[in-house]
């Protein structure tokens, strides 16, 4: 076998420190073709020829990365970024530490191989790996606590689908039943007071980056009346999460019907033009990238137009090398102009991405991604503050809605790097939706409200709805609560174009391009 043995015990220490997985069987395979006696020389180079590209294939099988189609498709996009970010990248993908390990095993491999059979400890390692992942789970089993059923758990008899098929099926009834949702938008009643609504669609955030960095407790995240716990954006990339978005006022689509023309009931600016809004569209870079802005546009359903503001100041340069302008800027020089404006009400859609993987600071740039993104996320909630305190400075009456496009995935898993958004985990798509209702009349409740059912973006169509149709600026208002009551609730179900994650119970399980389920693995590395 040579210098292959080497190659088993580097992915047999890999494994079980967690950076790939190990299919048994396809490695056993590959290992006795290996050391399958060859007579004839042509044979043995021939075989090592084939070896190497198989090889390089298994390793990238074993590893959790996307389908090679799929990664050789998005190439074109990776050749966009620029050099300092592929570098960045790739310094994720390559641990020091881990390759400094791997340099002494083969130091230690060759001093034992002039002396021993290297090739059957390597088999003999390869045939352990079931025994020691019984034994791991067996202990974990043993060690960890029963968990206890929660208060609000009412069918403890239900049959939780675990088979392939039982969990096909599942998802499937999932789809249909949300085809048959809608939201009916309310009108404005005559009357009510004008406010605008403001929908701040970011970019890379979520809970799991903002509990990673530590900022939980920043005042914007407290100043919100009402937050939702639960809510899943159902997308890790940004062109569908800005479909889905803009497609709330319906049932969550299969990913694959994103890119079909949707019903005019189902666009949210359109029904927000309707109820009396008039719909404005802004963002913090040119939209270039991915066709983002094309999708945004064939997604409004109404005659907006899109102007990048050139006077704002350029804080950052996003991976490609496109501008990337400061929120409060931007969104200041809109307030100036919705002021002048003789509109009664106006519909904001503003797209940012400050906090997107990749963008460079212009000036210093922490070590540290962990930092930097902390950097930005400071500055972005801090901007969104001001923006709200001058909203309030205005004595106008809006409803500023922050609802995340996805998260950051800055802390990164067993198996996603940092970064790494392929697989669209709870990591990524639990994300902080959050509603400020500013205007002088309106008085909040002491302790704002939290929604705590698994939710999406039918239950912001409905909010919106809600809050359309029933005053909250009126002095007769109802309580808050119930603008929040009877919410649609929505079944945990993100994907990408070939990957689901479901929940199901207490697990989340996703189907991987291939069709098979497994259990998600969300444990640190």
């Amino acid at each position: 076998m040579g210098l292959w043995s080497y190659y088993f015990f580097a992915k047999l220490f890999l494994y079980f420190t967690r950076y790939i997985d190990f299919h048994v069987w396809l490695n056993l395979g590959f290992a006795v073709a290996l050391v399958v006696p060859l007579t004839r020389r042509s044979l043995r180079i021939a075989r090592q020829i084939i070896a190497v590209p198989a090889g390089i294939a298994l390793l990238y099988h074993d590893a959790w990365m996307p389908p090679a189609a799929q990664a050789l498709s998005k190439l074109p996009l990776l050749l966009s970024f620029d050099a300092m970010y592929l570098l960045e990248l790739l310094g994720r993908f390559v641990d020091v530490r881990t390759l400094l390990i791997l340099i002494l095993i083969f130091l230690i491999y060759t001093l034992l191989n002039r002396k021993l059979r290297m090739s059957s400890f390597a088999i003999l390692g390869i045939l352990l790996v079931p025994l020691v992942t019984l034994v791991q789970t067996s202990v974990t089993a043993l060690t960890t606590p029963t968990a206890v059923p929660a208060a609000t758990t009412t069918t403890t008899t239900q049959t939780l689908p675990s088979t392939p098929e039982a969990l096909d099926a599942a998802l499937q009834n999932f789809y249909t039943s949300e085809a048959k949702r809608r939201v009916q938008f309310s009108q404005v009643r005559q009357g009510d007071a004008p406010f605008d609504i403001v929908l701040l669609h970011t970019c890379s955030l979520a809970w799991d980056d903002i509990d990673f960095v530590g900022l939980r407790e920043h005042p914007l995240l407290k100043r919100f009346n009402v937050m939702f716990n639960h809510f899943n954006s159902a997308a890790s990339y940004s062109g569908p999460a800005a479909i889905r978005v803009l497609r709330a006022p319906c049932g969550q689509q299969k990913h694959s019907t994103l890119y079909n023309e949707a019903d005019a009931s189902c666009l949210l600016m359109r029904q927000l033009q309707q109820s009396g809004f008039s719909p404005e569209w802004e963002m913090n870079h040119d939209g270039a990238f991915g066709g983002f802005a094309d999708q945004v546009r064939a997604n409004l359903g109404v005659d907006a137009q899109y102007r990048e503001d050139r006077d704002a100041e350029v804080i950052q340069r996003a991976f490609d090398g496109s501008p990337v302008y400061d929120d409060y800027d931007v969104l200041s020089h809109w307030w100036t102009q919705r002021e002048q404006s003789a509109e009664p009400r106006v519909a904001l859609y503003y797209s940012g991405v400050s906090l997107h993987d990749g963008n460079r600071a212009i000036g210093n740039r922490p070590s540290s991604n962990k930092d930097y993104y902390k950097q930005r996320l400071t500055r972005y909630l801090d901007d969104l503050e001001r923006f709200i305190q001058l909203i309030e400075q205005s004595h106008r009456r809006a409803v500023v809605v922050l609802v995340p496009e996805h998260g950051a995935a800055v802390r990164g898993d067993r198996m996603q790097i940092s970064g790494l958004r392929e697989i669209p985990t709870p990591a990524i798509t639990h994300v902080p939706l959050g509603i400020a209702l500013i205007g002088p009349e309106f008085t909040p409740d002491p302790q704002p409200l939290t929604v705590d059912q698994p939710s999406s973006f039918l239950a912001l169509a409905q909010l919106l709805s809600n809050v359309i149709g029933n005053d909250p600026f009126s002095p007769s208002r109802p309580p808050l609560s119930d603008y929040v009551t009877a919410l649609p609730q929505t079944q945990f179900v993100s994907e990408n174009e070939n990957t689901v994650i479901m929940q199901v119970g207490d697990r989340f399980m996703m189907r991987t391009p291939d069709g098979s389920w497994t259990e998600y693995d969300s444990t640190q590395r």
